[in-house]
């Protein structure tokens, strides 16, 4: 039980500062490579590389985040959350072929979650994520 316990806090801390990347995205202003560095960051402290899943297909993300088929629900969450800010970010710095790509990954790992309803007190519900990217995607379809 302790295990556990540590592996949620250290989620709950990666969690918490996403939040923050996510507020430096949409407040702006933030030194450039900065929101870059975090995502990296983040992404490198939960054991996941945001540069191979960027490179990678949505199937072979998939088969990264559950090789087993078992989805173990705080990686695939932290990296869906990852590549969902690196696709706010890109769409943010005019990188609108990244933008798709990360959100439509993220969209992808988001649905693996859906049925398990919420994971992060804090954060909404991976259906709300869906929701949104979805708005996205269709936003960046016309614009793009």
């Amino acid at each position: 039980m302790p295990q556990k316990d540590y592996i949620l806090r250290q989620i709950e801390m990666l969690g918490a500062a996403l939040i923050l990347i996510r507020k430096k995205i949409f407040g702006g202003g933030a030194p450039e490579g900065e929101v870059e560095n975090g995502l990296q960051e983040v992404s490198q402290q939960a054991g996941l590389a945001l540069d191979l899943a960027r490179a990678a297909t949505p199937e072979t993300v998939r088969l990264l985040i559950a090789p087993t088929g078992e989805i173990e629900p705080g990686s695939c969450w932290l990296l869906a959350e990852t590549l969902y800010l690196d696709g706010l970010h890109a769409e943010a710095t005019g990188d609108v072929g990244r933008a798709l790509d990360s959100l439509g990954k993220a969209r992808m790992l988001f649905a693996l979650l859906k049925p398990m309803g919420a994971f992060l007190v804090g954060f909404p519900e991976a259906a709300e994520r869906i929701a949104e990217i979805d708005g996205l995607l269709e936003d960046g379809g016309k614009n793009g």
